[in-house]
């Protein structure tokens, strides 16, 4: 049995609001998210928590029991806390979520060079989708949400952000390039055309899809194109190096730093004839000030000059 303290939280707060909905709601949590830990955390003890019924959800005699042991849990958990903390000053607890960016990634290097002395340094660092970082920032697994979209996918998000009460600021705004080897037939070109990039692969990340907000529906309301040809990636190494030996293929992107262009040979070109937008934005949980190091962290992203021309 692996029965974790967020798991007592949530059968807490559901026994406190009786109601999955209303405590889904303080959880900043999906109600199925909610509704299906609490069935599988059932279905592991081999006992019901919860009486459900149309007029509401009520706790079982093994219910109580279980909510009165896991408060006294709880709460000797944060005295414990309290009482082995390192001053705040001295440590370094943050945990972020980012889709994938260089400019995030040289903003953390820094923030740990400048606090690696620290009595106790503990840095999560988590690149991922879009929805992912949502979604990690409404169970608290991460402080601090970084995400860049498509132009098209601005509604979507922004009534994601609304439905979940998070504090959002939109941080730049910039066109998309192509990226491709220096060794494509495509480099020697002054500028690109949609059409020319037609018979090329194109190189996307597989995890950034979700039915509303695919690649297809981004391509249906704009004039980006994405080949019939694709490659899916799921990680920034694994981008960079296919485009590098592949001259065949291509890649949106919004900028590269010289150095990343300098190591895999690759090059940026525009497309006259695409006017998408990316858009980035940084989120967080209204409820919940950032701690000091995830708010340092934060203040150097807000130095990044997000339109510097890189190419």
């Amino acid at each position: 049995m692996s029965l974790n303290l967020y798991q007592m939280a949530y059968v807490v707060e559901v026994a406190k609001c009786g109601s999955i909905s209303k405590a889904a709601q303080n959880l900043f949590l999906s109600q199925p998210h909610l509704s299906n830990t609490i069935k599988a955390l059932e279905q592991e003890l081999g006992v019901a928590l919860f009486l459900r019924s149309s007029k509401g959800i009520t706790l079982t005699e093994e219910g109580r029991l279980f909510v009165r042991e896991a408060e006294k849990i709880l709460e000797n958990v944060e005295h414990l806390q309290q009482k082995i903390a390192v001053k705040p000053e001295e440590a370094v607890r943050s945990a972020i979520s980012c889709t994938r960016s260089y400019q995030v990634n040289q903003c953390v290097s820094q923030f740990i060079r400048e606090n690696s002395h620290k009595e106790s340094f503990v840095l999560h660092v988590k690149e991922t989708n879009p929805f992912q970082v949502v979604e990690d920032v409404c169970t608290r697994e991460s402080e601090l949400g970084i995400l860049h979209i498509f132009d098209a996918q601005k509604e979507y998000f922004l009534n994601l952000f609304q439905t979940y009460g998070l504090n959002h600021r939109q941080e730049y705004e910039r066109e998309f390039l192509v990226a491709v080897s220096e060794n494509s037939s495509l480099a020697s070109e002054p500028v690109l055309t949609s059409e020319m990039l037609q018979n090329y692969m194109v190189v996307i990340y597989g995890d950034y899809e979700m039915p509303r907000a695919s690649y297809e529906a981004v391509s249906q309301v704009s004039d980006i194109i994405f080949s019939a040809k694709r490659v899916y990636v799921y990680d920034r190494a694994s981008a960079m190096e296919t485009l590098s030996s592949c001259p065949e293929a291509y890649m949106w992107i919004t900028g590269l730093h010289r150095d990343t262009l300098k190591l895999y040979g690759l090059v940026l070109k525009r497309c006259k004839d695409v006017k998408v937008k990316n858009i980035g934005y940084s989120i967080r949980r209204s409820d919940a000030p950032l701690s000091w190091s995830t708010q340092a962290l934060y203040h150097k992203m807000l130095q990044i000059d997000w339109t510097e021309e890189l190419n």
